[in-house]
């Protein structure tokens, strides 16, 4: 079967800032921060030289890594982590929240100095905070002063929202940087949380000008270290969503979905259920490319959901059989004409190998997306 490359929408392609940087603060900022936070480059896909994928800090007893992974075009394997202070080691993913994408990183051999912590849940509405991110330009750290907005009130306590101090700011006149995993302290010093992944594939994380990605707690991402962490759903469970409903509208996330583990575990019974091959030749244009914030859409041909997976998981038939391994996974229902249920796969973002029949019961994902698309976070507009 011919490879076919799916059309993503372009302003999804050209979507690089995940927060802006201030040329100067007004205050001084702790310089055994800027110490303790590390580089995570990443292996490039066509063997050339190593992508700076994100920034981390040291937990634990120092021989671990905190940081956040975008595992749209990566599946754990070794990285470098990189110290100013202390050189380069070599690092194994350890532990994954899909939810996030915050991860767990094992030094190969020695130890960085590791960084003091704090609950997000005692912030209030005004605290001004440090955003510690990576100039891609000159590789320096930059600290940006921010005023905390939101701070999302949920069970799950995954992540809070803050926006620009400087209110001139929100016109649009910043400078972009490229590093996911960036650390956000309080003026003290103490971690509050890392900035959430960026993806230019499926999700849209930044909202309008003057606004920063949510913040992963840094409390919720320390419970990776849990000896049962990588037993929780949410390990080995899909990482990104994308969903359009006929009739609905369209959603993104970034795993901080508030209902997960039903979304998982519809997902993963669906993939044990499927029928024989079908044909990717009428595949619609949009089967990836949902439309900005704010704005309703429906899909040329059924509904419609897109989820990428941390490590490629089998696809099986009802009997059992491996039928194939993928990285990415589309569904479509509800087809136009009375056409079959079907998913579709690949092992590249997002170039199609293949598909197959969805023959099981789909009730459970749908009322999946249901929820999705009716659930108010950041992603689900």
């Amino acid at each position: 079967m011919n490879n076919k490359i799916i059309t993503i929408i372009p302003s999804l392609l050209i979507l690089l800032a995940i927060f802006v940087t201030v040329p100067s603060c007004s205050h001084s900022t702790p310089s055994f921060v800027e110490k303790s936070i590390v580089q995570v480059w990443k292996p490039d896909l066509n063997g050339g030289a190593e992508v700076l994928e994100a920034l981390g800090v040291a937990v634990g007893d120092g021989t671990t890594v905190l940081t956040v992974i975008n595992y749209v075009d990566y599946s754990p394997g070794e990285l470098a982590v990189v110290s100013t202070e202390h050189g380069k080691f070599i690092a194994t993913i350890q532990s994954i929240d899909s939810r996030t994408g915050a991860t767990i990183l094992k030094l190969g051999s020695g130890r960085l100095p590791t960084v003091t912590t704090r609950d997000a849940t005692t912030l209030k509405a005004g605290d001004k905070l440090i955003v510690w991110g990576q100039d891609h330009a000159d590789s320096t750290l930059r600290p940006t002063e921010v005023l905390l907005q939101v701070i999302n009130s949920n069970s799950s306590t995954l992540e809070f929202n803050v926006i620009l101090a400087d209110s001139t700011l929100n016109k649009g006149g910043y400078d972009g940087v490229q590093a996911q995993g960036a650390v956000v302290t309080d003026q003290s010093g103490k971690v509050l949380g890392l900035e959430s992944v960026l993806t230019n594939r499926l999700v849209i994380n930044v909202g309008g000008p003057g606004e920063i990605a949510p913040i992963i707690t840094i409390h919720s991402a320390l419970e990776l270290l849990s000896t049962n962490s990588n037993n929780q759903p949410w390990a080995n469970g899909p990482f990104l969503i994308a969903a359009n409903e006929i009739g609905s509208r369209s959603g993104y996330y970034v795993g901080t979905v508030r209902d997960y583990v039903p979304v998982a575990t519809a997902i993963t019974q669906v993939l044990s259920e499927l029928g024989g091959p079908l044909s990717t030749g009428d595949l619609p244009q949009d089967f990836t490319s949902y439309v900005l914030k704010n704005q309703i859409t429906q899909s040329s041909d059924g509904s419609l959901l897109t989820t990428v997976f941390p490590h490629p998981v089998e696809l099986h038939d009802s009997s059992g059989n491996v039928l194939a391994q993928a990285k990415w996974v589309g569904f479509q229902w509800y087809r136009n004409e009375g056409k079959p249920n079907r998913i579709v796969y690949g092992n590249i973002a997002y170039i199609v190998d293949g598909s197959f029949e969805l023959t099981g019961d789909i009730s459970s994902l749908e009322n999946s997306v249901r929820t999705l698309l009716n659930d108010p976070t950041p992603y689900g507009q």
